[in-house]
């Protein structure tokens, strides 16, 4: 082991870092690329040496020679929003776990964006995609399935996933909150959604037409956001009901952020939430309790989404889970006091 100016180590090699441990450089190896099965105390060794002698393990050869490049990359919709942060987490988690370097790209809900966000992806050869949604342009579909990198979707459900697939059905999780606002009187049910190609949205409107539907309540009254990740496009959309004649009594919103601005925006303008009209959102963010009064929401298992998706996916590029593989996640609806509920009540389905 050669010294620089300084004491500083270079050239140090695995071997170098064996020595210093007392143990092979097999074993060196397997803490640095398979730490889950290395017992701690020899793993502690390990690491104590490689901090001693200053050892950077290159990837780039171990990729090289594994064919594996110890990197998962994660697609999202946006990062300008809280409402994917805790499956970010699940994701992350698992891959911290499995010693797998985890990078994430944002699509600003455009699936020609996905296609470019993918394709460049797919030249640093990571080992395997969770990817938020399964809708795609043709031409993704067949980049990902001509690679035969492993691929999870999730946060929405298909019956033809690319691989596999952590399924969440928003048409059902959607329409089960407007039946339980009719069941709790509501009449004039108002939606707030969006005029984007964004498919979990567009379920979740689809699903919000079907209560309205099943409960005859008359043409379903979809109001549009610009913005699906601010709580200022949720006031603005409040400000357009609270001049409608007759108003809506129950606004029920895409998200828990939307609905936030929205109470915020009716309680400035002096109207009672619920007494002059009731709102709920989507989500089942942290923030949807602590408000005043506390939000109405479809809780959905977001940190077990991206959890089950990243373990699912690790399975898949070890090569001990089939392709195929599908999971589908439930969801709560959690009845609180902007709907009128002054106890929480909880639906699970599953």
């Amino acid at each position: 082991m050669r010294q620089k100016r300084g004491g500083r180590a270079a050239g140090v090699t695995m071997e170098d870092v064996a020595r210093v441990a007392g143990v092979s450089a097999m074993t060196v190896s397997r803490v640095l690329r398979q730490p889950t099965l290395v017992n701690a105390d020899l793993k502690a060794k390990v690491e104590a040496a490689i901090r001693e002698t200053g050892y950077i393990y290159n990837l780039v050869a171990s990729s090289l020679a594994s064919q594996r490049s110890g990197i998962i990359a994660l697609i999202l919709p946006t990062v300008a929003s809280s409402i994917f942060t805790d499956s970010v987490k699940g994701v992350s988690d698992v891959a911290r776990t499995h010693a797998v370097q985890m990078i994430m790209a944002e699509t600003n809900y455009s699936p020609a964006e996905e296609e470019k966000v993918i394709e460049a992806l797919l030249r640093r050869r990571p080992d395997g995609f969770v990817i938020v949604g399964v809708s795609h342009t043709r031409a993704t579909r067949a980049l990902l399935e001509k690679s035969g990198v492993p691929v999870v979707e999730t946060w929405d459900s298909t019956p033809t996933p690319i691989d596999s697939l952590v399924g969440l059905s928003n048409f059902d999780a959607m329409k089960a909150m407007t039946e339980a606002l009719v069941a709790q009187g509501f009449r004039r049910i108002a939606f707030v959604g969006t005029a984007t190609r964004d498919r979990r949205a567009q379920m979740r409107a689809k699903g919000y037409e079907a209560g309205i539907a099943e409960a005859g309540l008359g043409a379903p009254l979809i109001l549009n956001a610009d913005d699906l990740t601010s709580m200022e496009s949720g006031r603005v959309v409040a400000e357009r009901v609270a001049a409608l004649h007759p108003r809506p009594d129950a606004l029920l919103c895409l998200n828990d952020v939307l609905a936030a601005g929205a109470l915020l925006a009716f309680q400035r303008m002096g109207l009672a939430v619920p007494g002059d009209i009731a709102v709920a959102g989507f989500g089942g963010l942290d923030f949807s309790s602590h408000l005043n009064p506390s939000l109405s929401t479809v809780d959905i298992p977001r940190y077990e989404m991206g959890q089950k998706a990243a373990e699912m996916l690790i399975g898949r590029i070890a090569g001990t889970a089939a392709q195929g593989g599908t999971c589908e996640m439930g969801y709560r609806i959690v009845l609180r006091e902007s709907t009128g509920s002054s106890r929480p009540a909880e639906t699970q389905a599953s």
